[in-house]
């Protein structure tokens, strides 16, 4: 990356939210160190292992055969992810709802209007950061863990039956890898409109952004439920928080799943990215007219 580049007004933007939210940077690490710890502090417990798999077939015997083998690697390896994205996620949602709503608070906008660096470029920047910054950043600690774990795994049952978990498979790694990618790039696709309406509620609170943010769905669905006796936002609700992880995978391929490939193609989540490119062009706006009042 050139120094031009480094040194850009958007990278400074972004360097600038790193600096004042460094809960971006250290929660998902906290994790990624605690489940670290927590694999090398049991690799250390002396005792044997005896896993068995629906309560009668020891683990040795389902690991006889390679393919067995490289599906329990893909599952130990990726899903080491899934505690740092949950931390990660928790982060991002607090940290969207704070960005513009912080910055008329303590009147830092003035400061920061004062610049020559547009109002869009600011809230980019912000997006970047939770939609970019931060999934790569949880990915790549999920890439040391998984090694150090699995580095674990393999010294723990070296010499027991259950030695073929600490076989390498590096083709499923780089795979699984791939895959994890993949994924990040369709869930920041499909949750992009629930970062849009985050945003938005940042740059207009005047205070309780978080109540701001839930209230109005909350009133809506229980209106709805009591006038009409149905769900159908509460539903919307629901299939907008549950549906990429009801297609989230990382198996050993780096081929798309029929899952994947089902939601890649869904006008459900194209029309979520509109709507959320929508939400995020009216922060802009609502920004460009903001003072600290």
């Amino acid at each position: 990356m050139s120094r031009s580049l480094i040194d850009s007004p958007f990278m400074v933007l972004v360097r600038r939210e790193l600096w004042e939210h460094r809960s971006l940077i250290w929660a998902p690490l906290g994790m990624a160190l605690a489940i670290i710890v927590l694999s090398v502090v049991s690799g250390m417990m002396h005792g044997g292992i005896d896993i068995r798999i629906d309560g009668d077939q020891p683990l040795h015997t389902i690991l006889r055969e390679a393919e067995q083998q490289r599906g329990l690697f893909g599952l130990l390896i990726g899903g080491l992810m899934l505690p740092q994205m949950l931390v990660g996620s928790v982060v991002v949602f607090f940290y969207l709802l704070d960005c513009l709503f912080t910055e008329r608070r303590d009147r830092s906008i003035l400061f920061w209007k004062s610049l020559p660096v547009s109002d869009a470029k600011t809230v980019l920047s912000k997006l970047f950061v939770a939609l970019v910054a931060m999934p790569l950043w949880i990915w790549a600690l999920s890439l040391v863990v998984g090694l150090v774990v699995f580095g674990v795994v393999a010294a723990k049952v070296a010499g027991t039956p259950a030695a073929a978990l600490g076989t390498w498979h590096g083709g499923t790694w780089l795979a699984v890898q791939g895959t994890l990618l993949g994924e990040i790039l369709l869930g920041v696709l499909w949750y992009l409109p629930m970062v849009g309406w985050l945003v938005l509620v940042s740059s207009l609170a005047k205070r309780a952004p978080l109540i701001w943010a839930t209230l109005p769905f909350l009133m809506v669905s229980i209106a709805e439920s009591t006038a009409l006796g149905t769900r159908h936002v509460a539903e919307l609700l629901e299939r907008r928080f549950e549906g990429w992880a009801d297609h989230f995978s990382f198996g050993g391929s780096l081929s798309l799943s029929n899952a994947q490939f089902k939601l890649l193609t869904s006008a459900e989540l194209w029309l979520g990215v509109l709507v959320g490119a929508a939400l995020v062009y009216a922060a802009i706006r609502v920004r460009r007219r903001s003072d600290d009042s």
